[in-house]
C-alpha cells in the first residue's frame, strides 16, 4: 500500500462527510423540478463552484496530463478555447439567455417546443448514446488511477469501480441536484488545495528548466510550439483551434451536465454571470493538469502508459502523509463529476426517451412522482452500463479526442438546431432531423476507426459543424417549399 494509516483515516473522514451531507438533503426533494434542477434556486457563487466541480474529475486530470505527457508544453493551447466560449456566451447571452427564459430542464425539451416531439425523442437517443459512451470510460480510467496511487492490486479494479460508483449513486439518487450542489462546497475546498499543491510542489520538485528541457529533448520543437511545422499543419494549429471553440460553445449549450447547472440558476442574469466567470476558472482547469503531464515527462521519462503518467507522478513526488489529502481532493473531483453525469444522462433517458414513449402511448405526461421514480431507476441502469463498458472497451489514440468525439455525436446538431431554432423563423423539423444526423456522421467515423483517421481529427471536428449546418439549411428549405408554414404555426 502507498497510503499510510493517516492517509486512510483522512480519506475515510472525507467519504463519510460527503455521504451524509448528500443524503441529509432528501427532505428538500419534493418533485422532479427539485430533483433535476434544484428548484431553479442556485445563486452565483454556488453556481460557479458547482460548475467548476462538475467539469473536473480524475479523468479530467488524466486526459489533460496525457496531453502534456505526449505533446509537451505545446498542449497548453488546449486550455484557451473553453475560456473564449464561456466569456462569449456569458457576456452576450447568445443562445443561453433565451433558453433560461424558457425554464426547461433538459436541452431535448427545447426540441419538442420548437420542432416536434419526434425530434425531441431522436436527439434524446443520440444524446444518451454519446453522453453515456463518453461517461463509460470514466470508471475504468479512474479505478486504474486509484489502484496505482493507493497500491491496491489491479485485480481489484472491478471492486474499486463498484464501491466508488455505489457511494455516488446512493447520495445522488436520494438528493438529486440539491445533493450534488451541497457536496460541491466540500469538494471545491479539497479540489483547490490539491490542484495548487500538485502544481507548485511539482515545479519545485523537478525544476522549471528541467521541465522545459524535457519537453524540448523528448519531443523536439513540437513539444514547445503548437504550430509546428506551420499554423495550418500543426497538430494544434488553426483547424484545431476553430474546432475547439465551436465544440466548447456547443458543449456549454448542449452538454447536459453543464446546461443543467445553467437551468438551475435563479434567473438568466445569474446564469450569464456564472458562465462569464467560469471562463477564467476553466483556464486553470486546463493549464495545471497539462503541466502535470509535462512534469511527469521530466520526472519519469518516456516508456510508460501515457494514461498512467499522472498517478505514477503523484506516487513519486508527493510525501507520505500528504498523499491522503491529495487523493481525497482528486476523489472529491471525481465524485462530483460522477454525481452530475449520472443525474444528467439518466435525466435524458428518463425525461426525453422514456417520457416521450409513455407520452406517445398514453397521450399524457407522467406525473412528477413517477418521473422521479423512473429517473432514479434509470440512474442505476446507467451505472451498470458504464461499469460494463469500462471493463471491455479498449482505448485507442488520445483519451481527450475520444471524449471529444463521443460528445460530437450530438453536439454539432444541438448547437445548429438550438441556434437556428431561436434565431431563424424558417427553421423546420426536417432541417432539425438532417442537422442532427449529418452532424453525427463524421465523429462516428473517428470512433469506429480512431487510428486510421486520427490525423484528421481537427477536420472531422469542425467538419461536423459544417455538415450539420448544411443539413439544417437543406432540410428546412425542402420543407418550406413542399410544406409551407401556416399562419400562427410554430
Amino acid at each position: 500500500m502507498n497510503l499510510t494509516i493517516v492517509d486512510i483515516i483522512l480519506i475515510a473522514i472525507y467519504l463519510i462527510l460527503i455521504f451524509f451531507s448528500g443524503t441529509l438533503v432528501k427532505k428538500y426533494i419534493k418533485g422532479i423540478d427539485n430533483f433535476l434542477v434544484a428548484g431553479r434556486s442556485m445563486g452565483f457563487h454556488l453556481g460557479l463552484l458547482s460548475l467548476m466541480c462538475t467539469e473536473i474529475g480524475m479523468i479530467t486530470y488524466v486526459y489533460y496530463a496525457e496531453l502534456g505527457y505526449k505533446a509537451g508544453l505545446a498542449a497548453l493551447i488546449v486550455a484557451f478555447p473553453p475560456v473564449i466560449a464561456y466569456i462569449f456566451l456569458g457576456r452576450t447571452g447568445f443562445i443561453i439567455k433565451p433558453l433560461l427564459e424558457m425554464k426547461i430542464s433538459t436541452i431535448p425539451e427545447f426540441f419538442s417546443r420548437k420542432f416536434s416531439k419526434g425530434v425531441r425523442f431522436y436527439i434524446g437517443i443520440i444524446m444518451a448514446i454519446g453522453g453515456i459512451l463518453n461517461f463509460g470510460v470514466f470508471p475504468g480510467v479512474e479505478a486504474n488511477f486509484i489502484n496505482i496511487v493507493t497500491g491496491i492490486p489491479k485485480e481489484y479494479l472491478l471492486l474499486t469501480m463498484v464501491v466508488m460508483l455505489t457511494l455516488v449513486l446512493i447520495y445522488t439518487v436520494v438528493g438529486g441536484m440539491v445533493s450534488v450542489i451541497v457536496t460541491n462546497y466540500i469538494q471545491y475546498i479539497l479540489l483547490s488545495f490539491g490542484m495548487l499543491f500538485i502544481t507548485v510542489f511539482g515545479i519545485l520538485y523537478v525544476g522549471w528548466d528541467n521541465i522545459v528541457n524535457s519537453a524540448t529533448t523528448e519531443l523536439g520543437e513540437k513539444g514547445i510550439n503548437p504550430f509546428t511545422p506551420t499554423i495550418l499543419e500543426g497538430e494544434f494549429g488553426i483547424g484545431f483551434i476553430v474546432w475547439q471553440i465551436l465544440l466548447w460553445i456547443a458543449l456549454l449549450v448542449g452538454w447536459q451536465a453543464i446546461s443543467m447547472r445553467l437551468f438551475s440558476s435563479k434567473d438568466s442574469k445569474i446564469g450569464q454571470k456564472i458562465y462569464t466567470w467560469s471562463g477564467l476558472m476553466f483556464l486553470s482547469r486546463g493549464i495545471m493538469p497539462i503541466l502535470w503531464g509535462v512534469i511527469a515527462l521530466a520526472a519519469i521519462g518516456k516508456g510508460i502508459d501515457s494514461l498512467e503518467a499522472l498517478p505514477l507522478l503523484l506516487v513519486k513526488i508527493v510525501p507520505s502523509g500528504l498523499l491522503g489529502i491529495i487523493f481525497a481532493a482528486l476523489l472529491a473531483a471525481s465524485m462530483s463529476t460522477y454525481a452530475s453525469y449520472l443525474l444528467s444522462w439518466s435525466s435524458v433517458v428518463s425525461q426525453d426517451i422514456i417520457g416521450s414513449i409513455v407520452g406517445y402511448l398514453t397521450k399524457k405526461e407522467m406525473d412528477s412522482k413517477t418521473q422521479l421514480l423512473v429517473s432514479r431507476i434509470t440512474m442505476a441502469a446507467v451505472m451498470l452500463f458504464i461499469i460494463w463498458w469500462s471493463l471491455f472497451h479498449e482505448m485507442e489514440g488520445y483519451l481527450y479526442f475520444y471524449l471529444n468525439m463521443t460528445g460530437m455525436l450530438f453536439i454539432p446538431g444541438v448547437l445548429i438546431c438550438v441556434t437556428f431554432g431561436i434565431y431563424w423563423k424558417k427553421s423546420r423539423t426536417l432541417g432539425a432531423y438532417l442537422a442532427i444526423t449529418f452532424g453525427a456522421i463524421l465523429p462516428m467515423l473517428y470512433l469506429i476507426w480512431p487510428n486510421e483517421v486520427q490525423e484528421y481529427a481537427s477536420e472531422i471536428g469542425w467538419g461536423g459543424f459544417v455538415v450539420s449546418l448544411l443539413g439544417m439549411l437543406i432540410g428546412s428549405a425542402i420543407q418550406n417549399i413542399f410544406q409551407p408554414k401556416l399562419v400562427g404555426e410554430k
